[in-house]
């Protein structure tokens, strides 16, 4: 396995390494300027007494005088370490006070300073001198019939000015140390989202993701960690549900399919079968198919509310009309029981969602009654309040009611109070699921409770009431 450089440490390395190149380059910055201004600085030097140069001679050499001869009269009034050299219109040396130019025959015209002083008037440029064996600022400057020539040595190190300026140097160490410092602390607080991230990845490795505790700082990193954290949780979780429900689909799809199987297996194996025998087997088997299909149209309407809940198309309910189309759909059965239906909502009252969830969401409550609150009995569904945009309902029956224990489980899926009875009665033990999800995906919350005198009471919002428009 390779040795990985801990993350802090990386953190630590990158930004060292951008501090100086940070540094390293406000210091070439730094040396540029001081060349520059170093350049100005002796140009400034240098162009007065080429002025002053040029005025001498034009005096001097009207009088008759020779270059030579007017340049000894005033070498005096010229710093010792300023070499001045006059040349001629085709760049010939006349006179250099730094050298023997009687024996200098060969033509300057090829040197930077002389070439940019032709075409602009001046020039300047930083080279070495072969002749005084080191480096020289030479300016020139073009004038009628000849050239002037000033040069100062240039050191191009700022080292001296550096060594000079001790303040200078302490400042960069401390901003350097203070730095560093600061690079250091920022990547231990990089590095705890990271940490935990790590430790959150051995707990899954290890089998110890729900027994241990994972603490994310409070920053945008730790922020990051922690919805990465509820991401793979969630993951894990629906993957377990969907296992779960793998299952439970294919222990509730045994039932009927194993039905049908047995019904149409003795059909087959009985060919003298009485035809009312026969006719009680198809219509048996036929049961089984309606069941069959229930519980297949649940689990598809369950599945699309969770995995592509904007399928669902929207419109507005009007929600009176909707219970009285179901108790309309289920007047046999409730005929059949002897049970009666009471509906309290106001006519105008509209909800902007789905009329498929909403369809479904109160059907549901009623063959939950159908199922299991008995013969001769009463149902009450009635809207209690609405506020804003919230509609408050009630669905109650006067039934059988459920255990206290298991009231908070009957919305999870396929459970069942009775065991196997909603299977003879052909429920799929999805309907309160359903139910429930439907009010939530009309930003509503759902409670079920046991009435005092006997029977089931359930109380659940909807929200997106469509206010009534005013007349003008």
């Amino acid at each position: 396995m390779k040795n990985k450089l801990a993350y802090r440490y990386r953190v630590v390395a990158y930004f060292t390494l951008l501090l100086l190149s940070v540094t390293l380059a406000f210091a070439l910055i730094y040396t540029h300027r001081e060349r520059v201004f170093k350049i100005e600085l002796l140009k400034n030097e240098m162009v007065p007494y080429q002025r002053f140069i040029h005025s001498h001679l034009s005096k001097s050499l009207a009088s008759g005088k020779g270059i030579s001869e007017s340049m000894r009269e005033i070498e005096s009034a010229i710093p010792q370490k300023i070499r001045v050299t006059i040349l001629s219109e085709d760049s010939w040396v006349l006179y250099d006070n730094f050298s023997e130019y009687e024996n200098i025959t060969k033509s300057h015209l090829d040197r930077p300073e002389l070439i940019d002083a032709t075409s602009h008037g001046s020039g300047s440029a930083v080279r070495y001198s072969n002749t005084l064996k080191a480096q020289y600022l030479y300016h020139a400057t073009k004038y009628p019939d000849i050239y002037i020539r000033t040069a100062l040595e240039y050191n191009e190190s700022v080292l001296p000015f550096v060594i000079r300026e001790n303040r200078y140097m302490a400042i960069i160490i401390i901003v350097l140390l203070i730095s560093v410092a600061a690079i250091i602390f920022m990547a231990r607080r990089i590095n705890k989202p990271v940490a935990a991230l790590k430790e959150f990845m051995e707990a899954i490795q290890n089998g110890e993701l729900e027994s241990k505790e994972i603490i994310f700082p409070n920053d945008d990193l730790g922020d990051v960690g922690e919805k990465i954290m509820k991401a793979f949780t969630q993951m894990e979780e629906n993957k377990k549900y969907k296992q779960e429900l793998t299952h439970n689909v294919a222990h509730e799809l045994k039932t009927p399919v194993t039905g049908i199987r047995g019904y149409l297996e003795t059909m087959i194996n009985q060919e003298n079968m009485d035809p009312d025998q026969r006719r009680f087997f198809l219509e048996r088997a036929y049961a089984q198919t309606l069941r069959l299909a229930s519980i297949i149209n649940d689990i598809s309407i369950l599945n699309k509310m969770e995995e592509s809940p904007r399928a669902f198309h929207t419109e507005i309910v009007n929600i009176k009309r909707c219970v009285e189309e179901i108790k309309s759909d289920l007047s046999f059965k409730l005929d059949e029981r002897g049970i009666k239906m009471e509906i309290t909502i106001p006519e105008e009252l509209q909800i902007k969602g789905s009329y498929m969830l909403i369809y479904s969401l109160f059907k549901n409550l009623t063959d939950n009654s159908l199922e299991h609150a008995g013969e001769n009995v009463s149902i009450i569904i009635e809207c209690s309040q609405v506020a804003g945009k919230d509609a408050f309902f009630r669905y109650s029956d006067n039934g059988k009611g459920v255990p206290d224990h298991q009231i908070e489980k009957i919305f999870e899926r396929f459970y069942r109070v009775e065991k196997g009875r909603s299977r003879r009665s052909g429920g799929s033990g999805l309907g309160l699921s359903i139910v429930k999800n439907a009010v939530k995906m009309h930003n509503g919350e759902i409670k079920a409770e046991n009435l005092p005198g006997g029977g089931l009471l359930f109380s659940f919002s909807l929200s997106n009431v469509v206010l009534p428009q005013s007349g003008a």
